[in-house]
């Protein structure tokens, strides 16, 4: 019974593996580590089982689970923690669960010191726990909000804590199964230790992701509001030169009257100097309005970022039009950009004024609209699992602007190419968004 109940955990544990592999793919299928993992588990329950030591099998179990999501998808060793002592910890919970109702109903069988009952259980725990997980994965923990959760580090500390917490505390209870003198008390005790703490974290996990989602809907709608603020700028902008040109077009016209007499009259370089008062005229009152692009928010956004490069004295360059025929909303397209731009200022900011400079162009082409974004920093980056993280103090309320850019590539077909050089403190950044159908605007 013992080898069929390791058989049943090996496809448990082999099945939660692909799922978070699912979540966080890796570069390749790392096979070695995935076995060395399964070979760990079977291992530990035959020496634990032969030295009467089946206490230690969920601690020692979860470690194992842990070290094999680590090298066997690209989770950091955080979220491998989490998926690790999540996935073993319900399955004892819903062992623990079965067990105590079943010595519940058989009062007259000794089921918490029947090793082979235990295992028995398990044969009908772990499909239960399969099951009671997919049903969460469709309802309430669906993957792209299991993703965005994950990448919180300030909640995932909490739910690790919560779970190592849980761990000792059933650990504790469960090597009182065979010593204590009152079996009843005791499988009431077990009963709602499991309950409490399966119910526990599936509402902190479901509250982390809550939290999260409030999290990154404050951030979207405080960058929502710098954009409207960009925007209005940038129509303020606008109708002040309008409202110059239109005060100079009122004088316009008596002005190249009087050009026009002098030169009837021979008066040519009266009428000359007359042109030079009237182009003089007009740089003083006509207010200056670049364009950058045809794009109104595009414009304002660049319109935005000029005028911060102009004053920490960043040399610019944007060739950049907005991307048609793509699946682009424009509300990812301003979180797209304006992520990307405000790291680039934010690197280019703790260099010399002499080493600053930020250039940004987009192209068309066959099958995809690429923006560019280089710019130079300092050299450092901090990477975790091959992932670029901040290196700012607070970290639950900085480091998403490169996740999110990820997740809207991600999510629309396309992905993100960073180009890291240290050595000449260049960063480039290249976002790859398909096109839906040939697209023939040009560059601006």
């Amino acid at each position: 019974m013992m080898y069929v109940s390791i058989l049943f955990t090996l496809i448990y544990c082999s099945l939660l593996v692909f799922y978070y592999r699912s979540l966080f793919p890796a570069s390749r299928i790392q096979l070695a580590a995935f076995m060395a993992a399964l070979s760990l588990i079977v291992v530990s329950y035959s020496v634990f089982y032969a030295h009467g030591l089946l206490v230690l099998n969920m601690p020692v179990i979860i470690v194992i689970m842990i070290i094999g999501l680590r090298f066997s998808t690209s989770m950091d060793w955080l979220q491998a923690v989490y998926g690790g002592a999540t996935s073993i910890l319900s399955a004892y919970c819903f062992r623990g669960i079965f067990t105590a109702i079943g010595a519940l109903i058989f009062r007259g069988r000794d089921l918490l010191s029947d090793a082979d009952a235990y295992y028995a259980i398990t044969l009908a725990a772990l499909p239960a726990a399969l099951l009671s997980f997919s049903v969460l994965r469709r309802t309430i923990f669906p993957d792209h909000k299991m993703k965005r959760f994950l990448k919180n580090r300030g909640q995932l500390k909490t739910i690790v804590a919560y779970e190592m917490v849980a761990t000792i505390n059933l650990v504790a209870i469960n090597s009182g199964r065979q010593s204590s003198p009152n079996n009843l008390w005791y499988v009431q005790v077990a009963l709602g230790a499991c309950v409490l703490a399966l119910g526990m974290l599936v509402f902190a996990i479901y509250q982390s992701i809550y939290s999260a989602e409030l999290l990154e809907y404050r951030l979207q709608s405080e960058m929502l509001e710098q954009q409207y603020n960009r925007q209005l700028a940038h129509y303020k902008s606008y109708q002040k030169y309008t409202e110059s040109f239109r005060a100079f077009r009122h004088d316009y016209k008596a002005m190249m009257a009087s050009v026009k007499s002098l030169i009837r009259a021979g008066e040519a370089e009266k009428a000359i100097a007359l042109v030079d008062d009237v182009y003089d005229d007009m740089q003083k009152k006509v207010h200056l309005h670049k364009k950058y692009s045809d794009n109104v928010v595009l414009d304002a956004m660049l319109q935005d970022l000029a005028n911060q490069c102009a004053e920490k004295e960043i040399e610019f360059s944007f060739q950049v039009f907005a991307p048609r025929n793509t699946d682009l909303s424009r509300l990812n397209a301003i979180r797209l950009f304006s992520n990307l731009t405000t790291n680039a200022v934010e690197a280019c900011d703790k260099l010399p004024v002499s080493e600053r400079f930020m250039h940004i162009v987009s192209t068309a082409e066959p099958s995809w609209v690429v923006l560019k974004v280089e710019n130079s920093y300092n050299g450092e980056t901090v990477e975790n699992a091959g992932k670029l993280i901040t290196t700012k103090e607070e970290k639950d309320m900085h480091g998403l602007g490169l996740g999110i850019v990820n997740e809207i590539a991600e999510n629309l077909g396309g992905f993100v190419l960073y180009d890291i050089a240290p050595e000449n403190k260049l960063f480039t950044v290249r976002v790859f968004i398909p096109q839906t159908k040939a697209d023939d605007h040009p560059d601006v």
